[in-house]
């Protein structure tokens, strides 16, 4: 008897635990996704997955499958929303939440999201109920005339070339359905090339306006504006129109903003008649106040010990009499160490128009853009070997790159920030910049900063197990650039450039999951990559050729197999075994599955040395940091930044824009620093940042594009 209970209760535990073994849902991870999205669209913590995938906290890869745990309800809230694999019913937007972001969380296109839900088209509004049935077919709208429906990779800028209109009279048009950024799927309304873009009363506000501008162009207070448009009390965007009627004022009483040319001599308590009461102006910085003063900063910051500490907008400082010209970019600075207001060369022009890499990273980078904080300021820090007079001085500059020829990569690096910087103030982001030089701070720096997130960015240090510690009075983040920084501080560090080992693993966990017949092929006894390929693919095989590239007898046939897809694992650096082991490979493909794989960019030869044809026969298979098929947006960028300093951008130029820029919009969220970094990817004209966490305080960037040559001319990229 005891033992058929003992039978009875094992098959009943085993029950339960198949049971239990079960109660989950396999996700297969899409490209661009993280543990924390998962989470949400699921309705379970982020723990909950952590706990069911042992080494999901660390880094996950698409294509693969992840067990989500079900939640006891499908998700569900106190206003009966209910979201499943084919229907939403009643949720509820929350304040923040994009088009773009609910699209992806429940399926399906912008354009499916709008057919069923008409009360979003012109604007998605917090509060708004949201209702899907995802087993309707999506309808694709046809433009009426007058009318353009808006398809993947057009921007708004492309948009008016094609109507020969402007950019503001296709803005002005549809200042009532667009945002910060254009939507695919949307309809808008192509205006006559002569239509005007305000009337009488009346202004459409512009990408780059701020309040004070506004205020001080139409007379009037910003209290004043505000009032008459309370929908910019809390941001001014881009397409919202103002009532700047200012015949009636509600306040007479109140005093209108000081104008430059109302602006008096000091009093007569002042030691001397030779200078006036000046308004700093919006974007003005330390640097162009004592330019146009004809001042050293010494001279000026003496004469104003305030702006020392900081360079504010509506600030009232002593200049000289007979001052005039244009305002420079603010960008005041708050620090310990040695700082300046701009990392900005003497060559550099303002951008008072909409900026080309601010649009070309608006249209990658919606989650970022859509959660930008303008009320608020943060903090750029740069450590570098140069002073800021040293950084602005044409004369210092050549100067320093005569006793070290490598100080021209962190010049240019500067001058690629520069751009960022310009561009990211188009967006009325509010920001100080601040420049620590190195042999200032040799062992400490010490950061007193007023602002609630902060970053510092370190480009090429080489020297960095000597990286100084930080201590600072507010949250900061340490970028590295290709620095490799050793800190013990308990401060988060972000490693920004891919590295080749991970563009390796990348590469090989691809071919791994493919079903191949993988060979390596090198001209060194060992390939430099063994240990790694064979972790991820330990059936690979290894073939030797000699230094010219030649194989020996019958071991290339006895590596393929003629029944599976071969890999072959380009393991070299020199031209004369690629050009001799391509042709090699091109003489089997009439009997053999050949496909051409390069496991680091590095590896690839110029096309002078090596035709690309040798690459679209064998369908080459690459890691690229950047993206090959951007051509567009990457000339934009070499175009303004040649205009500007008169030379192609450098690889350092480029890096000083892209990680500065990027930093700059995640500095400027309404989440933390590492809460943008866990949530968001993001693409800038050159570079991917997608961050993963890889020990406590340490996160690396991830982000490549896996490449494959077609056979006719062109690219793909592979889903990683």
């Amino acid at each position: 008897m005891g033992k058929y209970f003992t039978l009875i209760l094992l098959l009943l535990l085993g029950s339960k635990y198949s049971l239990a073994q079960q109660n989950y849902i396999d996700h297969t991870i899409k490209k661009g996704e993280s543990v924390y999205m998962i989470s949400r669209r699921y309705g379970v913590s982020v723990n909950a997955i952590f706990n069911l995938n042992p080494g999901s906290e660390n880094i996950i890869y698409a294509g693969r499958t992840l067990r989500v745990p079900k939640s006891d309800t499908t998700t569900t809230s106190s206003n009966n929303t209910v979201v499943n694999d084919i229907t939403v019913s009643n949720y509820i937007v929350k304040r923040g939440e994009t088009k773009s972001g609910l699209s992806r969380r429940f399926g399906v296109s912008i354009a499916m999201l709008e057919q069923q839900n008409p009360h979003i088209v012109s604007m998605l509004q917090a509060g708004h109920t949201i209702n899907l049935d995802k087993t309707i077919q999506e309808t694709q709208p046809k433009a009426k005339a007058g009318e353009h429906y808006v398809v993947k990779g057009e921007t708004l800028w492309g948009i008016s070339r094609i109507y020969g209109i402007s950019l503001t009279q296709l803005e002005s048009a549809n200042a009532d359905r667009l945002s910060e950024f254009l939507q695919i799927g949307q309809t808008l309304i192509i205006p006559d090339k002569n239509s005007a873009i305000s009337t009488e009363g009346d202004y459409l506000v512009q990408r780059g306006d701020t309040k004070f501008q506004l205020a001080k162009r139409f007379n009037m207070t910003i209290a004043e504006l505000e009032e008459k448009n309370p929908h910019i009390v809390t941001m001014l965007m881009a397409g919202h129109r103002l009532n700047i009627d200012n015949t009636v004022t509600s306040h007479p009483e109140e005093i209108t903003d000081i104008k430059e040319d109302s602006i008096t001599e000091i009093d007569s308590t002042s030691t001397s008649n030779t200078y006036k009461n000046y308004v700093i102006e919006p974007k003005e910085t330390l640097f162009g106040l004592a330019k146009k003063a004809g001042m050293t900063i010494e001279e000026l910051t003496t004469l104003n010990p305030k702006l020392l500490t900081s360079v504010n907008a509506g600030d009232i400082i002593k200049m000289p009499v007979g001052v005039s010209g244009t305002s420079t970019n603010k960008t005041p600075s708050t620090n310990t160490v040695d700082t300046t207001d701009t990392v900005k060369t003497d060559d550099i022009a303002d951008s008072n128009n909409e900026d080309v890499t601010t649009r070309i990273s608006s249209n990658k980078n919606e989650a970022l853009f859509a959660n930008l904080v303008t009320e608020t300021s943060s903090g750029l820090y740069f450590y570098s070997p140069f002073s800021s007079q040293e950084l602005s001085s044409p004369e210092e500059r050549q100067k320093m790159i005569g006793v070290n020829a490598d100080f021209q990569k962190y010049i240019d690096f500067f001058q690629g920030a520069q751009i960022a910087i310009d561009s990211a103030k188009t967006l009325n982001l509010n920001f100080d910049v601040t420049l620590i030089k190195k042999n200032i701070a040799k062992s400490k720096i010490t950061i007193e900063s007023p602002h609630s997130k902060n970053a510092i960015l370190v480009p090429f240090s080489e020297t960095s197990s000597n990286f100084p510690s930080i201590d600072s009075s507010a949250p900061i983040s340490i970028i590295d650039i290709e620095s490799n920084i050793i800190t013990n501080d308990s401060i988060n560090i972000y490693r920004s450039i891919t590295s080749e080992a991970i563009q390796k693993t990348k590469t090989l966990n691809y071919l791994a999951k493919q079903n191949a017949n993988i060979v390596v092929i090198s001209d060194l006894d060992e390939a430099r990559s063994k240990d790694l390929i064979l972790t991820t693919n330990p059936e690979a095989k290894f073939l030797k050729v000699d230094n010219a590239g030649f194989f020996k007898s019958d071991a290339l046939d006895n590596a393929l197999n003629k029944n599976k897809l071969n890999y072959i694992v380009f393991d070299s650096e020199k031209t004369i075994v690629l050009l001799n082991t391509t042709t090699a490979l091109m003489g089997k493909l009439s009997d053999h599955n050949i496909q051409l794989v390069m496991l680091e960019s590095s590896l690839l030869p110029k096309q002078t040395e090596v035709s690309d044809m040798r690459f679209r026969i064998l369908q080459l298979i690459y890691p690229a940091v950047t993206d090959p098929q951007n051509k567009n947006d990457i000339t934009d960028f070499e175009n303004k930044y040649e205009d500007i300093f008169s030379s192609k951008p450098s690889r350092h130029a480029i890096l000083g824009f892209d990680v500065t820029f990027d930093t700059l919009l995640r500095i400027s969220q309404s989440s933390s620093f590492e809460e943008s970094i866990n949530t968001t990817l993001s693409e800038q004209p050159h570079l991917k940042f997608e961050y993963q966490k890889t020990k406590d305080r340490n996160y690396l960037n991830t982000g490549i594009y896996l490449m494959q040559y077609n056979s006719n001319d062109g690219m793909i990229e592979l889903n990683q």
